[in-house]
């Protein structure tokens, strides 16, 4: 006889015969981790490597700029710049020393923190005696600048009575500037800024830097001689600036200053 019954229910699992294992899929998680750790390494060293050169250009770019700016100052001393060149050499006299003025800041606070000696930083800076002051007239008596002691800056050096040489306390090396305008124009010489030292031993005076302006006759124009210069001083040295003729300067814009660097 024929089972014509029919179900709608499937029929029960084979059981799975004795010793059968299901096979598993072959596994790649090791490779993954491998793959992953080294892709995070890459960008970890790529991320680093863009960091450290971003700061290396900066530091080129600041050395790049120190440099172009003491190249400018050294170019000041020229005679043959122009009036527009000597304007932007006030300027970056100017600036030249406020950041010395802001080393010396930092200089005092390392010194109070170490306890350590202050030597270094500015050791002046002049600013001409003014017409209002000199009530003598002693400007116009000597072919050397006198100077203002209470609108100046001075420490480690020592100012003379004549109020015309700085004498160095503290031997070492000094960066010294010097800023002379002129007014008026002379028909006999050059108009001529010089700073000169006199050595404590044998007395004589010695000539360090010079510079030269023009202005053309009968005109209301000024002209500026800048000077720049580093030197190991001695101690009891004396430095003064000389011009050719005092008459012919103009006091508003008249500046000396030493810097020591060590």
């Amino acid at each position: 006889m024929i089972n014509t019954f029919h179900t709608s229910y499937n029929p029960p699992p084979v059981p799975p015969r004795a010793g059968y294992s299901k096979p598993r899929p072959v596994g790649n998680t090791s490779l993954v981790k491998f793959l992953s750790v080294m892709l995070l390494l890459l960008m970890i060293l790529t991320f680093g490597g863009f960091l450290y050169l971003f700061q290396k250009l900066n530091m080129l770019q600041g050395s790049y700029r120190d440099e172009i700016s003491l190249q400018r100052l050294q170019e000041c001393a020229d005679s043959s710049m122009g009036e527009d060149s000597l304007t932007e050499c006030g300027k970056l006299m100017e600036k030249y020393k406020a950041a010395m003025a802001k080393v010396s800041q930092a200089n005092e606070k390392l010194s109070k923190l170490t306890g350590g000696p202050h030597f270094l930083g500015p050791a002046a800076h002049m600013t001409a005696l003014t017409e209002h002051k000199d009530k003598t007239s002693a400007f116009l008596k000597t072919s050397s600048l006198l100077w203002d002691e209470e609108h100046s800056l001075v420490q480690d050096v020592r100012l003379s009575n004549e109020r015309d040489k700085l004498t160095i306390q503290d031997p070492g090396i000094y960066f010294i500037y010097s800023q002379v305008t002129f007014s008026k124009n002379s028909p006999l010489s050059s108009l001529k800024q010089s700073i000169r030292s006199t050595v404590p031993k044998t007395r004589q005076g010695k000539e360090l830097l010079k510079s030269f302006c023009s202005l053309k006759p009968n005109t209301s124009n000024l002209c500026t001689a800048s000077l720049v210069g580093v030197f190991r001083l001695e101690k009891d040295q004396q430095l003064y600036v000389t011009v050719t003729n005092t008459s012919l300067v103009n006091r508003d814009s008249c500046n000396f200053g030493l810097f020591k660097l060590r």
